[in-house]
C-alpha cells in the first residue's frame, strides 16, 4: 500500500472552481480533546479539522483525490482559512502543489471574531476573483467529508445545466432534524425550502443537507447581494452556510440529489465515527500487511524549563518533553533495504514551481529527514558489527513528524531517536528480551544512548549540536541534567516527578520569513578563551537549573518564574540582540506583557511560558496538602496558575495577531518518576493506528 502526497496542475478555463471553507477554529473538538481521559489525540491540539488525518491522510486530501478523479471538472482549489491556521494549510497546499496563493487568509484570530462562513465565502470569489474567472463555484466544508460511494464525477455530471446542486441524505431518526438543515424538494429534484433544525412536526421531509454546495457562476451575485442585506445583523445571519442556500433557494433553480450518508466532524465523537469508518474500509486493502512485522515508535518535542544553553558548556539544564508534536517512524519487513522519502520534506529536485521552490525551503530548510533516518541506521548497524549480532532481514522505513520546524523544538533529533528505538524494536527478538535484550546485547546502557543519537548527527552527518535534546528524547517526562566533565554519564540524569510541574504553555514562531535570529555566534570561541561575562553567564545558568528543582519541589512557582526570566536575561546579555533576533524577542515580551515568565525552549523560535504568581510566593494546588509534592488528580482539578478558558482563548488570540501560535504543553505523565525505562516507548501502537500510519507515509 503505498501514498504519495498529491499533485494537482488545474489548468481549465472553464468547468468548476472549489472553494473549500476552513476558516472555523474547531473550538468544540479542541475542548474534547483535551478533557478525553485517554490522551489519544493530544497530538491534534492546534491542528485544523481540514488537516487531521482521515484514513492516513489528512482529511482534505480526500477531496483533493476528488476533484482530480472529476476528469478535468474541477478547476482551481482556494482554501478559506484564518490567522491562527494559515501556515499550516499553507504548507499543506504548497506540499500538494497549489501554491501558497491557493490559501486566502480572512485575518481572523479567534472564534469570537471570525467572519462566518458567507462572509468567507464571499472573501475567496472577491480575492481570487482573477483566478476563478466565469468558472461555477464548488463550496465544501473543510471538515466534512461523504461515504467513498460517492462520486464527485458523477454528481457533476448528473447536474442540469440550468440548476445549481446540493446533496441530501436521509436520516433515520425524526428527532435527528431539530440538528440539520433540511431539504424539501419537488417530483423533478429542485429544491423548494430549506429548513433549519426543524422540529419534525413541521416538514415531512427527512433529507438533510450537509456543507457541499455547487453555485452556477450566475449566483456570485446573488452572494454578494445576499451578504449586503445581512450586514446588519448579528454574525448568526451569515456564519452558517445553510443561511445562503435558503435564501438562495427562493431565488434561483437548486437541484438536489441522494449521497449515502456524510461525516462532519464537529466533536471528538464524530473523529472518532469518521477514523472508525475509514479504518472498516481500509482493511481490506491491507489484509497483507494485519500489522505483522510492522514497528512504529514516536519521540516528542522538547522544551527547556531552565538552564539552556549552558548544556554545551559544561552546565546543567532541566527539560522536559512537549506531548504536543511528535516524529515517527515506521519500519516494516521487505526484500530489500528501503528509505522512503517524506512527500514534504524531501522534495529535494522537483517542485511545481519556482514559488513552491521558495516557501518550501523558507518552511523546511535544504534538508529533509531521509538523510536522519539513513545515518541512524548506518550507525545501528555499526554497533551491531561491533557486537557481532547479525541482521537477518531488511526492511522499508518512512518517517512523518508534526514537530514545527526551525523554532528549537528538537525535530531532527527526534526523529533520530524514534529510528533507533524502531530498529531495536524491530531486530530485537522475543525470545531474547526484544529491545531491552538487544540492547544489552549490544552492550549499550540506558544513559549511552543520548550518545549514539548525539553521535549520528555530529559524527556521522557533521551537525554541531549537545546532548540535552537526546536526553529527554530517551528518557521522557522531565530530566535534571548535569553535564559537567567530572559527573560519571550514568549520574548524570536524574528523573523529575512530571506531577510537580505546574502548568506551561508554549509559544512559537509561524510567520514565514520571520527572523528567528543568527544561532551561530562567537559565544564559543569567547568561552574557550576564558571571558569572564561567557563563562560566569554558563555558570549562572547552571545554578539556575539546581534553584529551579528546588522550586518545583517546594512549589515556589514565583521563584521559578523569576528563574525562567533571568534565563532569557542572561542569554541575550551573552549572545546580544542580533543574534536572539526581533521576533523572538517580540516573543518574549509579548508574553511577559500578559503576565507570562518566558524564555527559548532552545535556540530560538518557541518559548515556554509560566503564568506567574499572583502576590508573594504560589499557593499550592488544592488537597496537595501542606508537604510534599502534589497529587496528579489536583493539578488536574484546578492548578492556581492554569490559564482560564477565557485567559487561555485570549492569549492564543494575541499571539497569533502577532503571528505566533499559543499552546498548552501536553506533559508526558506517564514518564514521572523515572522508574521505567525508556524503551517503553517501543511497544507497538494498536494495529488500527500502525495500520493507519503505514497507509500515509508508505
Amino acid at each position: 500500500v503505498s501514498f504519495t502526497a498529491p499533485q494537482y496542475d488545474f489548468v481549465n478555463d472553464m468547468g468548476w472552481a472549489a472553494v473549500i471553507l476552513a476558516a472555523g477554529y474547531g473550538s468544540r473538538l479542541q475542548k474534547d480533546i483535551e478533557a478525553d481521559p485517554s490522551k489519544q489525540f493530544e497530538n491534534l491540539l492546534g491542528q485544523p479539522k481540514g488537516l487531521l488525518p482521515v484514513g492516513g491522510v489528512p482529511l482534505l486530501d480526500h477531496w483533493l483525490r476528488a476533484f482530480r478523479a472529476s476528469g478535468g471538472l474541477v478547476g482551481p482549489v482556494i482554501i478559506v482559512t484564518n490567522e491562527f491556521f494559515h501556515r499550516q494549510f499553507t504548507e499543506w497546499a504548497v506540499s500538494r502543489g497549489l501554491g501558497r496563493n491557493a490559501v486566502v487568509n480572512d485575518g481572523t484570530t479567534s472564534n469570537d471574531t471570525r467572519l462566518g462562513a458567507c462572509a468567507d465565502l464571499q472573501l475567496a470569489l472577491t480575492e481570487r476573483a482573477d483566478v476563478i474567472g466565469d468558472r461555477d463555484v464548488l463550496v465544501v466544508a473543510g471538515d466534512t467529508l461523504f461515504f467513498q460511494d460517492f462520486s464527485l464525477r458523477a454528481f457533476l455530471d448528473a447536474l442540469p445545466s440550468e440548476r445549481s446542486g446540493v446533496v441530501t441524505y436521509e436520516i433515520g431518526d425524526p428527532q435527528e432534524t431539530k440538528k440539520r438543515g433540511i431539504i424539501e424538494k419537488d417530483a423533478t429534484g429542485r429544491a423548494t425550502r430549506l429548513l433549519e433544525k426543524p422540529d419534525p412536526s413541521e416538514t415531512t421531509s427527512r433529507s438533510a443537507c450537509p456543507a457541499f454546495y455547487a453555485y452556477r457562476h450566475s449566483c456570485k451575485e446573488l452572494i454578494t447581494k445576499f451578504i449586503a442585506e445581512k450586514a446588519s445583523e448579528p454574525l448568526e445571519a451569515i456564519d452558517a452556510p445553510g443561511r445562503l442556500l435558503a435564501w438562495l433557494i427562493e431565488r434561483t433553480p437548486v437541484h438536489a440529489m441522494p449521497v449515502s450518508g456524510r461525516f462532519d466532524i464537529g466533536n471528538l465523537k464524530q473523529y472518532r465515527d469518521t477514523l472508525a469508518f475509514y479504518q472498516q474500509t481500509l482493511d481490506a486493502d491491507l489484509d497483507s500487511l494485519k500489522g505483522e512485522g510492522v514497528v512504529v515508535a514516536r519521540a516528542y518535542a522538547r522544551a527547556a524549563l531552565v538552564g539552556n544553553p549552558s548544556d554545551g558548556f559544561g552546565g546543567k539544564t532541566l527539560s522536559l518533553l512537549v506531548r504536543n508534536f511528535h516524529a515517527e517512524v515506521k519500519v516494516r519487513p521487505t526484500d530489500h533495504l528501503v528509505f522512503v522519502p517524506h512527500p514534504e520534506y524531501d522534495r529535494d529536485t522537483e517542485f511545481a514551481n519556482m514559488g513552491e521552490l521558495l516557501l518550501s525551503t523558507e518552511l523546511n530548510g535544504y534538508y529533509g529527514g531521509l538523510r536522519l533516518l539513513r545515518a541512524t541506521a548506518k550507525r545501528f548497524a555499526s554497533l551491531c558489527e561491533r557486537a557481532h549480532i547479525p541482521l537477518e532481514k531488511n526492511f522499508t522505513m518512512s518517517y512523518d513528524t508534526n514537530i514545527p520546524r526551525m523554532v528549537g523544538l528538537s525535530g531532527s533529533s527526534a526523529i533520530i531517536t524514534a529510528a533507533f528505538r524502531a530498529l531495536l524494536q524491530f531486530y530485537g527478538k522475543p525470545e531474547e528480551g526484544g529491545a531491552s535484550g538487544l540492547l544489552r546485547r549490544l552492550g549499550v546502557h540506558d544513559y549511552e544512548m543520548p550518545q549514539h543519537v548525539l553521535d549520528v548527527e555530529a559524527h556521522e552527518l557533521g551537525i554541531v549540536a549537545g546532548l540535552q535534546d537526546r536526553v529527554i528524547q530517551w528518557y521522557g517526562g522531565a530530566v535534571h541534567m548535569d553535564f559537567k566533565p567530572s559527573t560519571p554519564a550514568a549520574n548524570a540524569y536524574s528523573p523529575v516527578p512530571a506531577e510537580l510541574l505546574p502548568p506551561l504553555y508554549l509559544a512559537f514562531n509561524t510567520r514565514l520569513l520571520g527572523d528567528s535570529g543568527k544561532v551561530h555566534s562567537p559565544v564559543r570561541a569567547r568561552f574557550a578563551e576564558g571571558d569572564p561575562v561567557i563563562v560566569g553567564g554558563m555558570h549562572r545558568l547552571a545554578d539556575m537549573t539546581d534553584e529551579a528543582l528546588r522550586s518545583l519541589q517546594t512549589m515556589d512557582y514565583a521563584k521559578l518564574s523569576d528563574l525562567m526570566d533571568e534565563n532569557f536575561a542572561t542569554r541575550r546579555s551573552m549572545y546580544g540582540d542580533a543574534a536572539v533576533g526581533e521576533r523572538n524577542i517580540e516573543m518574549i515580551e509579548t508574553a511577559r506583557m500578559h503576565g507570562l515568565a518566558a524564555k527559548f525552549t532552545g535556540s530560538g523560535g518557541a518559548c515556554i511560558c509560566l503564568k506567574r504568581p499572583q502576590g508573594e510566593g504560589a499557593a499550592p494546588p488544592p488537597s496537595s496538602g501542606a508537604q510534599g509534592p502534589p497529587k496528579p488528580e489536583a493539578i488536574a482539578v484546578a492548578h492556581p496558575l492554569e490559564l482560564s478558558d477565557e485567559e487561555e482563548a485570549e492569549l492564543k488570540s494575541v499571539f497569533a495577531a502577532k503571528g505566533f501560535t499559543f499552546v498548552r504543553i501536553a506533559v508526558d505523565v506517564d514518564s514521572s518518576g523515572g522508574g521505567r525505562s525508556p524503551l517503553r516507548a517501543l511497544k507497538p501502537i494498536p494495529g488500527a493506528e500502525m495500520r493507519g500510519a503505514v497507509l500515509q507515509i508508505d
